[in-house]
């Protein structure tokens, strides 16, 4: 019988708690089977092989830089910090794999079975979102440490033993993680919103920020990477001044800085509003033609 002492057999309550599982039950299954139909694809390994490929750079800069003009062995690092991990590849794999969390199963026409299970919308949202971050950032993370280690090969100005250098390390790991997860948060709510994902993603990282990047005034504000580069170390280079090269001439645009706490609450915010939109989408969005019943 009941704890209650109703007339409901045992069996009864059990299948009703299975129906009603807790949030934190609910959102280790949502993460669980996100993260093992994610790490099961092909495309996974495709995109980890990726990854790694910038840690060949120093070794090949190494090999045949021989000269006067060789890096730093600090400057080659950053270069690749900034521009290969955190402006290239955090959005990169943010397209390749958040854009499919909701999107693969709306094409495959398995989301309206999903959403008929007895779970919440933000929850199963916040658990795809975190596979995902589970996924990514150990790839980007192990392919950085690589990348740091190869530098310091044959070169000065950079030791992970120095505890500067290793300081900065672990500033860009934190400012790649950071990233990824803003990247991989509206690239989310481009799987949700739209049936085309990974072309809206393309043209509005690829493309909107690079030219809000270099259009005079405050548009850049509007952008993910502006906040982003609030984040990177100050001193690591230069961005107070940005070169436009033209057909007229050479011209310097001022950058208005960011300053990294009021960066890093801004992302943060984008990535609530990003992932709360997507659980909102799932609510009102039509599927197949027919209206999934929210919960």
């Amino acid at each position: 019988m009941s704890p209650n002492n109703t007339a409901e057999p045992d069996i009864l309550w059990a299948q009703r708690g299975a129906i009603q599982p807790g949030l934190l039950q609910q959102f280790r299954a949502s993460v669980a089977h996100s993260f093992i139909i994610m790490t099961r694809r092909r495309r996974f390994a495709l995109a980890a092989a990726l990854t790694f490929l910038p840690a060949l750079v120093p070794i090949m800069e190494s090999f045949f830089g021989r000269s006067v003009y060789a890096l730093m062995a600090s400057e080659l690092f950053t270069r690749l910090a900034e521009k290969l991990y955190i402006d290239l590849l955090s959005p990169l794999l943010g397209l390749f794999f958040a854009t499919m969390l909701i999107a693969e199963d709306v094409e495959l026409r398995t989301i309206n079975y999903i959403l008929t299970r007895p779970i919440r919308r933000g929850i199963w949202v916040l658990g795809r979102f975190t596979a995902f971050l589970l996924a990514a950032a150990p790839i980007l993370l192990v392919s950085l440490a690589i990348t740091a280690v190869a530098c310091s090969v044959e070169r000065q100005g950079f030791v992970l033993s120095n505890f500067t250098d290793l300081k900065l390390f672990f500033h860009y790991v934190a400012v790649q993680t950071i990233a990824l997860a803003a990247y991989g948060a509206f690239s989310l709510f481009l799987g949700a919103l739209t049936k085309r994902p990974i072309v809206y993603g393309v043209l509005l990282i690829y493309g909107w920020q690079r030219v809000a990047a270099f259009v005079p005034g405050v548009v850049d504000f509007l952008t993910i990477q502006k906040y982003i580069d609030g984040l990177k170390p100050v001193l690591a280079t230069q961005r107070n001044l940005v070169e436009i090269q033209t057909a007229l001439g050479t011209f310097q645009r001022e950058v208005f800085a960011v300053g990294a706490v009021k960066a890093l609450v801004v992302l943060l915010v984008l990535i609530g509003l990003f992932l709360g939109a997507s659980a909102l989408s799932l609510r009102t969005r039509e599927f197949g033609g027919d209206k999934t019943a929210g919960s």
